[in-house]
């Protein structure tokens, strides 16, 4: 009886490890899928308007992304493409803060 019940508790340990696994596996597919989808928005793209997107994206991927794609074509760009692609920081940056109460005028003044 023993062992009947080690073994059961063996494998119901077994099945939980196994189905742990699952959600993990599956936000990285989700990752990788959503990754590939802006990557390949991206090529589709020409690249002033790549460069137009500069300063615009939210998130930290759609970044990575947006700079992968312009740096595989900055050989390729013409010379004010170069000249806005190595502005720093991109004309149309949105601000850090904006919209989260940040920003001149949130201090004490000395109070």
């Amino acid at each position: 009886m023993k062992t009947l019940m080690s073994l059961v508790s063996a494998s119901a340990i077994l099945a939980t490890l196994a189905f742990a696994e699952t959600p993990v596996q599956n936000q990285e597919q989700v990752q990788n899928k959503v990754q590939n989808e802006i990557q390949n928005r991206f090529r589709t793209m020409s690249t002033d308007e790549l460069l137009e997107k500069r300063g615009t994206m939210t998130s930290q991927q759609e970044r990575e992304q947006l700079h992968n794609e312009l740096m595989t074509r900055e050989q390729k760009m013409t010379k004010e493409q170069k000249e806005k692609f190595n502005k720093r920081p991109p004309e149309n940056r949105i601000p850090k803060g904006m919209g989260q109460g940040g920003g001149a005028g949130g201090g004490k003044g000395g109070r």
